[in-house]
């Protein structure tokens, strides 16, 4: 029998700093499951159409303003006491695993069984711009989590090592153990080689953007790999993250997925999604937007040349939108398969600021109806 569905948002990385606390502490208060911090230095907003025109008010700040992730998470948890607190997520290109095995281990002392430790292999725009290698990554992201396990359950005096591809440990000490357990790890990623890392060494799954058929096809092969490697599913968590558009009035969001700043988005849809409608990306033919999108190389007239090229079909396909009673019918089918737990980043107000107010009021009625469900 499916289980219930946990809600949570993603945090605040605009200034003010007191927001992170703020929000918080009103997601606790209204029953929210987590809440969870992007591990950016680039958005994915090309800064180029990033105007008053496009965006209102939101022009003040840069789409790349960003606090850091692990800070932003101390803060969070420090202000509350029920709440998960995420990463959505990390990666083992800017950032060694031994510094995020002590920093989410420092997270776990704030906060004991409250964090999760969200980790994949990155993308391009967070990585290449700053002069940083973006090869291997999946190996990367594999040897990271063993490291990251083998140094959370050390004594804290045995030398420990580690001879892998990428990274290497020689004799070298961890004595910051976690303070109730350890955080679970998510693992992001939606490929067959990301999910069988899921299988092997994850604590729960966490892909982006994915749909239904997708999303079943490859919980199923989560699952059947964790038995074939004697691990139970049923200690992996399913979860996803959307990207949301939600408004009281369903043909309010077909308005907003005409914006420019809304279209936008689909650019970070993967090549397979076009190839399935009979359309090339408009980017280009193969284009990965993990690995070769960097949108703050684009010009204006490039992006809204490009976004010309994206029908609605593809924005719908992207996004998780619609109404409340719309958006808790997707949720519930994808309930049904297994998902247990969803982070939403909700955009409905980047066309227009002043829908901020609301679209979060229609996902406040989401986390009503689902904690009444779950009960």
């Amino acid at each position: 029998m499916p289980g219930k569905l946990n809600i949570g948002v993603i945090g605040p990385s605009f200034p003010p700093l007191e927001n992170i606390a703020r929000v918080a502490m009103r997601l606790e208060e209204k029953g929210y499951d987590s809440i969870w911090f992007a591990d950016h230095l680039m958005g994915w907003f090309p800064h180029s159409i990033w105007k008053e025109e496009y965006v209102g008010k939101l022009a003040t700040y840069s789409p790349h303003t960003f606090y850091e992730t692990t800070l932003s998470m101390a803060i969070a948890a420090s202000f509350t006491k029920r709440i998960r607190v995420g990463s959505s997520v990390v990666e083992p290109n800017r950032r060694h695993p031994a510094m995020i095995a002590q920093s989410f281990a420092t997270l776990e002392n704030i906060a004991p069984g409250r964090i999760i430790l969200g980790i994949g292999v990155g993308e391009a725009e967070n990585i290449v711009p700053y002069g940083i290698s973006y090869n291997k990554t999946l190996k990367k992201l594999e040897e990271a989590i063993r490291i990251i396990k083998i140094l959370w359950s050390s004594n804290g005096y045995e030398l420990l090592s580690f001879n892998g591809e990428i990274f290497k440990l020689d004799r070298a000490v961890f004595s910051l153990p976690p303070k109730q357990g350890r955080p679970p790890i998510w693992i992001g990623g939606r490929s067959k080689k990301a999910c069988k890392l899921v299988a092997s060494l994850g604590d729960g799954w966490l892909p982006w953007g994915v749909t239904l058929n997708e999303y079943k096809q490859k919980m199923d092969m989560i699952k059947e790999e964790a038995r074939r490697l004697s691990r139970d599913p049923a200690n992996i968590e399913f979860a996803a993250y959307f990207t949301l558009l939600i408004d009281p009035n369903r043909d309010e969001c077909y308005r907003l997925m005409e914006k420019p700043i809304i279209k936008a988005l689909a650019l970070v849809a993967p090549s397979e999604v076009y190839e399935e409608m009979g359309l090339e990306h408009p980017l280009g033919k193969d284009f990965s937007p993990i690995k070769d999108y960097i949108p703050a190389w684009y010009s204006e007239n490039e992006i809204l040349d490009a976004i010309k090229k994206v029908p609605r079909e593809v924005v719908e396909k992207v996004l998780l939108w619609g109404n409340v009673d719309d958006v808790i019918d997707k949720l519930e089918v994808f309930r049904k398969t297994g998902m247990q737990s969803v982070a939403l980043w909700n955009v409905s107000f980047f066309p227009e600021p002043d829908k901020t107010r609301s679209s979060y009021q229609c996902i406040d009625k989401i986390v009503e109806y689902y904690k009444e469900s779950n009960s």
